[in-house]
């Protein structure tokens, strides 16, 4: 469902703390605001609690929008200034524009990427149900795939399609709103494949009723959670100072995260309602770093896009660099 500006705004809660810098108050007099989504609170509510946002020199507001869908839909309507996905969404976004991307005229731009890099929490997966008798890519044919449409999700389902030698009318694709009604759908029994967080289904791969088959390190899907910022957002001088201000912070953030593991579990718990396994487990998936925006990334996604063209899955050929805003990586990986 496309969600207006209206329901977009109604679920927006300000932060707003400290003193304002020169460098981002307007010539007007008032503070920089910059609103910036997300698809649940884990992120704004550790942030929040690793104390990086005191003396804030702009207001912050979050804004909370559940699938990568809600996200791209706020930032066109201009309720968000950022908006929070995989980093694969604007591959799809791009190839399916009516209108091509340049870079001028580039609607969105990503500015920051993160992942946790230990193997042992792997970012997206593709699941099968044990009692669905799957031993190998080879017993995919025909089978129940659930999914949800944007972002790393949709392209580990793609990819792990793509490797099984199968298109989309060999299976019976199950496409539903978010990886969460997918992992649902997948949890309860009611498909035998499922393609995307690790998160959504490993209390049923921990009780034994389905294993991994692919992760997407096998095929070498970045797998960044990613900030996409509107080009409009990038170009404005005092907004750009404060979403480099803003990612800086995000970074110390994830400094603080690796070292805070209790406090993390605890706002699992007390804030996302979590039970004390899940909490210990989604704590330390979600340990992550920032990656660099550099041309090794941008070849890899490259490389994606023009499977996906290949395959059908894009209409067109599209060039990914105009994706990548490189402006903000001091501020995110400056040793790199």
């Amino acid at each position: 469902m496309t969600l207006t500006r209206r329901q977009v705004l109604a679920s927006i809660g300000a932060v707003s703390v400290g003193l304002a810098s020169p460098a981002i108050v307007r010539a007007a007099g008032s503070r920089t605001k910059l609103i910036v989504g997300t698809q649940d609170i884990a992120i704004q509510e550790t942030v929040i609690a690793s104390g990086v946002l005191d003396g804030l020199p702009f207001d912050l507001q979050w804004a909370v929008l559940p699938g990568p869908a809600a996200q791209l839909s706020g930032l066109y309507s201009k309720a968000l200034d950022v908006g929070l996905m995989g980093d694969t969404s604007l591959i799809i976004e791009q190839g399916r524009a009516k209108l091509d991307w340049t870079e001028e005229n580039a609607p969105l731009q990503i500015v920051a990427g993160w992942r946790n890099s230990d193997r042992a929490y792997p970012p997206v997966v593709t699941v099968v149900r044990n009692d669905a008798k799957i031993n190998g890519l080879e017993d995919l044919r025909g089978r129940k795939w659930a999914y949800n449409f944007g972002g790393f999700n949709y392209l580990q389902y793609v990819l792990s399609r793509l490797k099984a030698g199968l298109k989309a009318t060999d299976i019976q694709p199950v496409q539903l709103t978010d990886q969460f009604a997918a992992a649902a759908a997948f949890n309860a029994g009611r498909t035998d494949v499922y393609s995307g967080g690790l998160g959504a289904v490993h209390a049923t791969v921990e009780k034994g009723d389905a294993r991994i088959l692919l992760i997407s390190d096998e095929l070498d899907i970045p797998s960044l959670t990613v900030f996409s910022a509107r080009g409009d957002v990038i170009r404005d001088e005092a907004k750009a100072v404060a979403l480099t201000e803003f990612l800086g912070r995000v970074r110390q953030h994830w400094e603080w995260f690796p070292s805070n593991l209790a406090t993390v579990e605890k706002i699992y718990i007390e804030k996302l309602k979590q039970t004390p396994g899940d909490a210990k487990f989604f704590a330390a998936n979600a340990a992550s770093r920032f990656f660099p925006l550099n041309a090794e990334l941008i070849r890899r996604e490259q490389r994606i896009a023009d499977v996906l063209f290949e395959s059908g899955d894009l209409p067109k050929k599209i060039k990914v660099d105009i994706e990548f805003s490189q402006k903000f990586n001091n501020a995110t990986s400056p040793a790199a």
